[in-house]
């Protein structure tokens, strides 16, 4: 494999590990170019720990900017907990907290209009089922937010919020035809990108009325994709998947392609990165596991390396994801390996006691 479409792969992806400080694994990942990690409340003990964290991981990238991301939606959702964090803040309040430990971006807000009693996967992270509420709350969360230097991110894409299996668990659908999602689903979304929203994440989520091929969910689907992008007029934003280590994309029958490279020990997921990569994805998330991470990098490596429309795709992907490093990302902190860094103002954060497990889900949900 050539090394500059291992690294341009790399770039695609936003890693998880485990612990309080850089392991092996994430300075692996590190090395091999990762353009992205995210960070669950396993990696999040105090303020002062997560600030040192964050800023080691940036050091370990400089002089290439690492992304620093978090699940921190507020409610039900969030891994900075009180009592040394702000209990359900404003997003302000977040995104102050967020950039004093050099996070640079949260997945939120949820913009799923929850019209489905029975979808639990949702239900209170979501403004409610009214669309206009949804819309406004939504926009506004984004304005505070990235007015603090923070990057929101306006999820689930197309809209989760009228379904009733899990995506964790299985590949859910939305039936629903195509002006019913304009004028209900799609509208927080509209709103967050007249907002001028940072990201937007595609759910694994099948959407008969936008793509019609069966078993092919909107994160790996560029009729999907593209509606964000020219319809809603995303344009040039970061579009990303969800967490592909989800049970949704896990038994997806893809039909066979030549030159995709594989097996892989992690099995459909890889050649689902590769279906996303030519549907217009531009930031693959990986959250948790070393090797599905290893088969993610590999399988978009052999598809850059053997389709130009691949790699062409790709180096507009890394363009957008450098786009936004330039307005969001932070870098590295002077000072010591093993310290926040002297510009930390850790005050910014409520408290001292250590942070506790979010809703007994430490591997975390997005």
């Amino acid at each position: 494999m050539g090394e500059d479409a291992a690294r341009l792969a790399a770039r695609l992806v936003c890693f998880g590990f485990d612990g309080y400080t850089p392991d092996a694994h994430a300075r692996e990942m590190i090395a091999k170019g990762c353009g992205a990690v995210i960070i669950f409340d396993r990696n999040i003990k105090s303020p002062t720990q997560v600030a040192t964290l964050c800023a080691d991981l940036k050091r370990l990238a400089a002089p290439r900017p690492l992304l620093v991301m978090i699940d921190q939606e507020g409610g039900r959702v969030r891994r900075f907990r009180p009592p040394q964090f702000s209990d359900i803040p404003a997003a302000a309040a977040i995104g102050s907290e967020l950039r004093a430990c050099h996070v640079d971006m949260t997945l939120a807000p949820v913009l799923d209009v929850n019209t489905n009693p029975n979808n639990a996967v949702i239900g209170d992270r979501s403004y409610g089922s009214d669309a206009r509420v949804a819309s406004a709350c939504g926009a506004a969360f984004i304005d505070a937010l990235q007015a603090g230097g923070v990057a929101g991110c306006a999820k689930h894409w197309p809209g989760h919020g009228d379904t009733e299996e899990d995506s964790h668990d299985a590949l859910p659908a939305s039936k629903h035809g195509l002006d019913r999602l304009e004028s209900v689903e799609m509208a927080p979304f509209r709103a967050a990108i007249s907002a001028n929203v940072a990201s937007a994440l595609v759910a694994h989520l099948l959407v008969p009325a936008m793509e019609p091929e069966a078993h092919r969910p909107a994160s790996c689907s560029e009729r999907c994709v593209t509606h964000l992008r020219k319809n809603l007029r995303f344009g040039d934003g970061v579009v990303m998947t969800d967490d592909m280590e989800m049970g949704a994309l896990r038994g997806i029958p893809w039909p066979a392609r030549e030159g995709e490279g594989g097996p892989f020990e992690s099995g459909a997921v890889p050649r689902a990165a590769t279906e996303g990569l030519r549907a217009g994805i531009d930031l693959f998330l990986a959250c948790h596991t070393r090797r599905l991470q290893l088969d993610v990098i590999e399988a978009l490596t052999i598809a850059i390396e053997r389709d130009e429309s691949a790699a062409a795709k790709a180096r507009k992907a890394r363009r957008r994801l450098d786009a936004l490093c330039a307005a969001y990302v932070s870098a590295a902190p002077p000072g010591e390996f093993g310290t926040p860094g002297p510009t930390t103002s850790v005050d910014a954060v409520k408290g001292t006691a250590t942070v506790a497990s979010a809703m007994g889900e430490p591997r975390g949900r997005l």
